[in-house]
């Protein structure tokens, strides 16, 4: 992985050069173009590309180091390979990581962890679970320029008492780390996780997709930990996944942890596996307390699903949810429509959103300083007759003459959700 002073390029340095300002300066319609093949990314193709003049010049150039190593995953058969990689002393490329996976890759995966947003059960003894032996023997603390952090899968529950304080002490001693993402992981308590997440200083994104406790949380729990745990002060943007009704007390609970911080915040639900959706909106609603959050400016809810399937169900609990906040701070409201990799193309399905509903709750007072509705995940080839339909069943916001809002589309989740969550 190192650079020889004997290294002879085949290609003169300003070919090379020129071939790399090539591919970081494709023209618009040429990106848009690439974007439309998920399978065949605008990332993907530039990692292909690079990787190619590297290999031609026999050596990583040092140009093409970030875009080639930023991204790292770590699957169960090349971990052993990976950490060989990482402690020799000739890695050239360990300080141009600058996110790392923990787990399973996949083209069409999404934050959530895969295409339909839905953890997938492994068995027991399946390469799946192979994280809490090897995630403890990973160095963090060598990744210099680590920013990001995605785990999936993983059973801290079955880490040793040794294994777990190794784990913190890593996480702890990686002062760059600032976006956390636990997927579909499980965890012995609400100490537990509690501890993982303020083992990172430097937090400012915390994303809890499908989090389980075997062991839950009693309300006495809850109080002792809000009352003498914290969480980094630097923490301003949370993602939240709600699976099961049983753990919305405790994943809640975490958020109010949060407090005055919390600046961005996304809410999922699952209604497909939760036993009465009705009665998860009601104790969604009991249990979050928007009152510890007085900054909150963006709240979206994230993976919304619109196929007739669901018949509307997956979105009833956004104007429920949204009716809590009192604050006044929201200057944006997110709706992503679709939870998969597509955007939508069939309008119907903007028929499972009540926007009359939400339209009168984002009227109130509350809302005197909303700016913003983003609507995500609609191909820009409906953007003319979506709006259309959008802006008549929400004419009851969007006609107040005391409020001015601004409904924007979008084609894709990134541009918005990115720097937001950086996810």
């Amino acid at each position: 992985m190192s650079v020889s002073t004997t290294t002879q390029r085949c290609f003169p340095t300003e070919l090379i050069e020129e071939i790399l300002d090539h591919v970081n300066c494709l023209p618009a319609k040429d990106i848009r173009s690439i974007l439309d093949h998920p399978s065949e990314g605008y990332k993907g193709w530039r990692v292909s590309t690079l990787a190619s003049c590297s290999l031609v010049c026999r050596a990583w150039l040092t140009r093409s180091r970030y875009h080639l190593f930023r991204s790292i995953y770590i699957l169960h058969e090349d971990h052993a390979h990976f950490l060989q990689l990482i402690t020799n002393p000739f890695c050239s490329f360990i300080h141009s990581i600058r996110t790392i996976y923990f787990g399973r890759q996949d083209l069409q995966e999404t934050i959530y962890g895969s295409e339909d947003g839905l953890p997938k059960d492994q068995p027991e003894d399946s390469e799946a679970h192979w994280l809490h032996k090897a995630f403890p023997t990973v160095p963090l603390s060598v990744f210099t320029n680590l920013q990001k952090l995605r785990i999936l899968d993983a059973k801290f529950n079955l880490m040793s008492g040794e294994d777990f304080m190794n784990t913190l002490s890593e996480l702890s001693l990686s002062t760059t780390l600032t976006h956390l993402a636990l997927n579909s992981c499980i965890f012995s308590t609400l100490d537990q996780i509690i501890q993982t997440l303020y083992s990172c200083r430097a937090l400012n994104s915390l994303s809890l997709r499908y989090p389980e406790l075997k062991e839950k949380p009693t309300p006495e729990d809850m109080l002792f930990q809000f009352q003498n745990a914290t969480l980094p002060a630097s923490l301003s943007s949370l993602m939240i996944s709600i699976l099961e009704i049983s753990n919305i007390d405790w994943i809640l609970k975490i958020m109010s942890m949060v407090g005055a911080s919390l600046k961005y915040l996304s809410i999922h639900i699952v209604p497909s596996m939760i036993t009465s959706y009705d009665d998860a909106i009601d104790e969604v609603c009991r249990a979050i307390n928007f009152d510890y959050h007085p900054n909150l400016e963006s709240i979206g809810f994230d993976s919304l699903c619109t196929s007739d399937f669901w018949l509307g169900m997956s979105t009833r609990h956004i104007p429920a949810i949204l009716q809590k906040i009192t604050s006044s701070s929201i200057r944006e409201v997110v709706l992503t429509l679709s939870d998969s990799c597509l955007s939508i193309y069939d309008l119907a399905d903007l028929d499972a959103i009540d926007w009359a509903s939400i339209s009168e709750v984002l009227s109130q007072d509350s809302y005197s300083n909303l700016e913003t509705i983003h609507v995500l995940k609609v191909s820009y080839c409906l953007y003319e007759k979506a709006m259309d339909i959008i802006v008549e069943r929400m004419k009851g916001l969007l006609t107040k003459k005391s409020m001015s809002v601004d409904i924007v589309l979008w084609d894709d989740r990134e541009t918005v959700m990115t720097p937001r969550f950086g996810w």
